[in-house]
């Protein structure tokens, strides 16, 4: 539980339903002075800027890089897993990405976003479908209709102010989603600069763009961990983006440098979209089967959402609103640049 107030009280002679035996008046008083008083108490606020060191997550986190004992069931059922994605999992273009560029790579991510089964043979695109319908696929993809419709209330307010619109995604890949959003938005003066540190993936965004026949966008590469790269951006952008970024790297350290780096490039009033992992269903699995672009498992820590908006409100940004899907893997949240910080 996350409460930092617990209360523990024995009821000796009940048997099941506390709230429906013969003396449920006791329990029923007991839990209306509880609950008062928490109402009328100031919720206590947890330092979390250090959550990756310790606490539930990191605990979390050491286990799943911790090898199981050759011995486990678990080890054998993972291995099992990975054998299968391996040989026969090929045949799915999906899996075949995710081998060859990392499962977490902006290309693995755009053959999620268009989800249309591809492979060799029909048994390699029912694979693909499978692949594609795995819950934290589904999520990613609710993610992205989230983050539009985050944009379509940023470009709102932002086009209340200036008579143009810059959106920077630092970690953007080939960035279909945004892609789309100015395509849809023509009449707009809205441009782009799309950052990300593969190469592969800033050129099948090239190339998305110029099907799309979306032009003002600009590729480059870059770090979006390093605070002065990112403070030295220009145009400056009014929105930022960082969307599945944070969540690949489980430590806050380079996490802050990239916000304050954002900080400083973006002006006041100017708006931070951010997307957050609380927990995914498949943790386990993803982290002893799958590679990331690097080659290492794949090895997530998932931040409480309060972390990540103390992470964010660290900076100098203002949270005022979010989505999340229905599973709550992923959220989307807006964040807008306070002065004088």
């Amino acid at each position: 539980l996350s409460s930092l107030v617990w209360e523990r009280i024995l009821y000796p002679k009940f048997f099941h339903s506390t709230f429906w035996e013969k003396d449920r008046d006791q329990p029923i008083a007991a839990a209306r002075d509880f609950i008062v008083r928490q109402f009328e108490t100031p919720v206590p606020v947890v330092r979390l800027l250090d959550a990756d060191q310790s606490g539930f997550t990191r605990f979390e986190f050491d286990n799943l890089r911790r090898p199981f004992s050759l011995f486990s069931w678990k080890r054998w059922w993972y291995f099992s897993q990975w054998l299968g994605m391996q040989t026969v999992g090929r045949l799915s273009k999906g899996v075949c990405v995710g081998w060859t560029t990392g499962f977490d790579s902006g290309e693995s991510l755009d053959h999620v976003y268009r989800n249309n089964p591809e492979g060799v043979t029909p048994v390699g695109r029912l694979i693909d479908r499978t692949y594609l319908n795995s819950p934290g696929w589904r999520g990613i993809r609710q993610r992205k209709t989230h983050m539009q419709a985050m944009l379509e209330r940023a470009v709102a307010e932002i086009a209340d102010t200036a008579s143009s619109i810059h959106i920077v995604d630092i970690a953007a890949g080939p960035g279909r989603y945004l892609l789309e959003f100015i395509q849809r938005h023509s009449d707009r003066k809205i441009s782009a600069t799309l950052r990300d540190r593969s190469e592969t993936g800033l050129a099948v965004g090239r190339e998305i763009a110029k099907s799309l026949g979306v032009s003002a966008v600009t590729y480059m590469a870059g770090d979006a961990f390093n605070r002065e790269e990112l403070a030295a951006l220009n145009p400056r952008p009014n929105i930022a983006i960082v969307s599945g970024l944070y969540e690949l790297f489980p430590d806050n350290a380079p996490v802050r440098r990239s916000l304050d780096g954002l900080a400083a490039a973006v002006p006041e009033g100017g708006i931070l979209l951010y997307t957050n992992q609380p927990w995914h269903p498949q943790h386990e699995m993803i982290a002893r089967v799958l590679p990331n672009r690097d080659g290492d498992p794949w090895v997530m820590r998932c931040r409480s959402q309060a972390e990540m908006d103390q992470l964010v409100a660290a900076a100098g940004f203002e949270k005022i609103e979010m989505l999340i899907d229905d599973d709550g893997i992923f959220s989307v949240s807006m964040a807008i640049r306070k002065g004088g910080l």
